[in-house]
């Protein structure tokens, strides 16, 4: 298994070295775990938001779950619904699927998207993890069109059970579609650090690589404390430098042991009229 294990992360990182790289936004296909952190998510990806966010998260943390969500965002007059299922306790490969249909304002004109994404990951927990994302965008409206890409990966434990680093992107690979139907170039590092399993505190840097000024480095920090191994608070704040904004984001979750329940506010610092809201429902069967 650590033979298998390790030549394909060797794979994988000498892929990620050398493709050219294209992403997506953290909060396009946010869940209410990783918004409610402020974005800053990349070195946990410990939920669903793993099959775009970060997939190496899908084998980080062994588990089997289905999650139902909704985000309504008027800043663009959005909303989205999503479904989506991993499993990392079947196989040594763990794999994750999601369906995000989502609808915002483009100018004057609305889009319609279905997105279709697989995640595939490998590694042993606490010490090292790597995955890829392939997705399907299907659009109509001003946008119509075909889009597809690929995204990688990794998380890492330096010898410490309590820290995780990460390095990941989203649309890393292009495959089809035109720069206005695939979302921004980014790359996300994250730091996490997880204390007796009730407080975690994370930090990201994430690299706009469509923006040439200076001002293209986005900073995302938050954390989680979870009360009676049950109830978890969630904060963060984000400060998009290369838009010039700053949001901040709470978010409350009930963690039951065979469901979750969680709602996240992401509201804008310099314009209180613009908000976002998430809810989500997971299901752990087995």
């Amino acid at each position: 298994m650590r033979l298998r294990f390790f030549t394909a992360a060797a794979f994988l990182v000498i892929l990620f070295a050398t493709c050219s790289s294209y992403a997506d936004s953290l909060y396009l296909y946010a869940t209410p775990a990783s918004a409610g952190m402020g974005g800053a998510f990349g070195s946990i990806a410990d939920d669903n938001a793993a099959i775009i966010v970060n997939p190496a998260g899908i084998s980080a943390t062994k588990r089997y779950g289905t999650e139902t969500g909704y985000l309504f965002t008027n800043p663009y007059s959005g909303s989205r619904l999503d479904f989506s299922a991993v499993d990392s306790t079947t196989s040594e490969v763990g794999a994750g699927f999601g369906y995000y249909h989502d609808i915002y304002k483009l100018a004057s004109d609305y889009v319609q998207r279905n997105t279709y994404a697989m995640a595939l990951s490998a590694g042993e927990p606490g010490v090292l993890s790597v995955g890829v994302t392939g997705r399907m965008d299907l659009l109509s409206g001003a946008l119509s069109g075909q889009a597809e890409s690929l995204g990688y990966g990794l998380i890492f434990s330096p010898g410490v059970s309590f820290l995780n680093l990460s390095i990941a992107g989203l649309n890393l690979t292009r495959i089809r579609g035109t720069r206005d139907q695939l979302p921004p170039r980014l790359i996300d590092t994250g730091i996490s650090m997880i204390l007796h399993g009730v407080l975690t505190i994370a930090f990201d840097a994430v690299k706009n690589l469509e923006v040439a000024s200076k001002n293209s480095i986005d900073y995302h920090a938050g954390g989680e404390l979870v009360f009676v191994q049950q109830i978890a608070l969630r904060g963060g704040y984000a400060w998009e430098t290369a838009e010039n904004t700053k949001t901040f984001s709470g978010g409350i979750a009930w963690k039951a042991p065979r469901f979750t329940l969680a709602y996240t506010y992401v509201g804008d610092v310099m314009n209180q009229s613009n908000s976002t809201q998430l809810v989500s429902f997971t299901l752990y069967p087995f």
